[in-house]
């Protein structure tokens, strides 16, 4: 992490409501799943938002991505402000922040085999020679083999596709990638195998990590700093370690001793 650097990506105020209504709902108006949160992130970091399902951790993943407008507030990535660019500003935008969802199988198109799920993201390669390198060069880097270009998603485990959304993100050699509860449906051995993965590729490439996770043992393995979230606020946060062997909020406490990790020491 560069430690001195100006934040990559800076969250100030953030304000995201939904209107909720209709015959069958007894809630009339808008609700706030985020309100008023802050946030950076630095070249580098994995910064990891921990908290119960609906807590707002994923709205601000999407608000950050672009794809969900806030009530207020501002996202600046790369000391731009993401609600101010136009439609070809958003789509650099996005070619710089990619999502690696929870849903390894609803991510990719059933109907597009591997090799042209990655090949879309080199568009701006015309030889196809150099194409090919780079989308082999690409699988390999993240344990796929060759011949996995002609199956369909279909025809993939769990652990293949989600390393097949990896390579996709990567492809674009974005600065940031959100995590999305991404190695939640994987078993032992295979989360095992991506988060050396995903801790490899943040040095070798400086990426930044925005981590959204309920597990507390992932987030201590990889994550820089932590945000703990509750009802659509930060209750909490600071270095990860820090968080975990000192936690000053009772519902951090609670997370913390539900998740076995509280005497576990980190080599």
């Amino acid at each position: 992490m560069q430690f001195n650097s100006p934040p990559l990506l800076e969250v100030k105020d953030l304000c995201i409501s939904y209107r909720k209504g209709g015959i069958s709902s007894s809630i009339k108006g808008p609700v706030c799943a985020v309100k008023g949160v802050s946030f950076s992130v630095k070249p580098g970091e994995t910064y990891a938002i921990v908290g119960e399902s609906g807590s707002g951790k994923t709205s601000i993943a999407m608000s950050v991505i672009g794809f969900l407008r806030p009530l207020t507030g501002t996202i600046f990535f790369m000391n731009k402000n993401i609600w101010e660019l136009d439609r070809s500003g958003l789509r650099r935008l996005r070619s710089n922040i990619q999502p690696v969802f929870q849903n390894s199988g609803a991510s990719l198109n059933p109907r597009m085999s591997a090799g042209k799920i990655i090949s879309e993201a080199f568009h701006a390669i015309v030889d196809e020679h150099e194409k090919e390198k780079a989308l082999i060069d690409l699988l390999r880097s993240v344990g796929l083999d060759r011949e996995i270009l002609r199956r369909f998603p279909h025809e993939l485990s769990g652990g293949q596709k989600q390393r097949l959304n990896i390579a996709r993100a990567l492809a674009l050699k974005p600065r940031l990638i959100i995590l999305d509860e991404p190695l939640s449906s994987q078993d032992l051995s295979t989360r095992a195998q991506l988060i050396h993965l995903l801790s490899s590729f943040k040095k070798a490439y400086l990426l930044s990590y925005i981590l959204i996770s309920h597990n507390l043992s992932l987030v201590r393995l990889i994550s820089d700093r932590i945000a703990i979230m509750k009802q659509g606020v930060f209750i909490e946060e600071g270095a990860t370690e820090q968080i975990i062997n000192n936690p000053s909020n009772n519902y951090t406490k609670v997370l913390i001793e539900a998740s076995n990790i509280k005497n576990v020491k980190t080599g």
